[in-house]
């Protein structure tokens, strides 16, 4: 650095340096020092292993931001799969409790079924048996009435 701004006030100033007096050469050396302020004032500008060093902790940063969306995401999984097997859960209760009430609703339909055959034949049996006891009654007076006027 000390090389690199001598070379430079020997290019501008050459033997003005050697004779100046005092603060002589304020405004003059002003721009070369601004210059050389701004190239030095980020060391990662002028020194490779400063800007080594900032790629590698950029990179450090990147990678923990990555390892935390990572715990994220399985924690997210695992909530994912608890629910999953929630459901699953859930569905094999539904298909065992709709089983049961397929069963219990063919029992209810057999027996209303079983019931109302019951009660058509015995309105059947209520509403024909009279007609066909006098209609045995008839067909036995009538072959009485026969055997008895020949």
């Amino acid at each position: 650095m000390l090389t690199e701004c001598y070379g430079e006030y020997s290019t501008k100033m050459g033997d003005e340096i050697k004779d100046a007096a005092t603060n002589s050469l304020n405004r003059k050396s002003k721009p070369i020092l601004t210059k050389f302020c701004k190239k030095y004032d980020d060391v990662n500008n002028v020194d490779k292993a400063s800007a080594l060093i900032g790629k590698v902790d950029g990179v450090k940063v990147q990678m923990q931001d990555n390892i935390a969306t990572m715990l994220q995401n399985m924690e997210q999984t695992e909530a994912i799969s608890d629910q999953a097997n929630q459901l699953n859960e859930q569905a094999s209760v539904f298909k065992k409790q709709s089983t049961d009430l397929k069963r219990q609703m063919k029992c209810k339909n057999l027996k209303m079924t079983i019931i109302v055959a019951v009660l058509v034949l015995g309105i059947l049996l209520v509403i024909l048996l009279p007609l066909i006891s006098k209609a045995k009654k008839a067909s036995s007076d009538a072959e009485n009435d026969d055997g008895t006027n020949p």
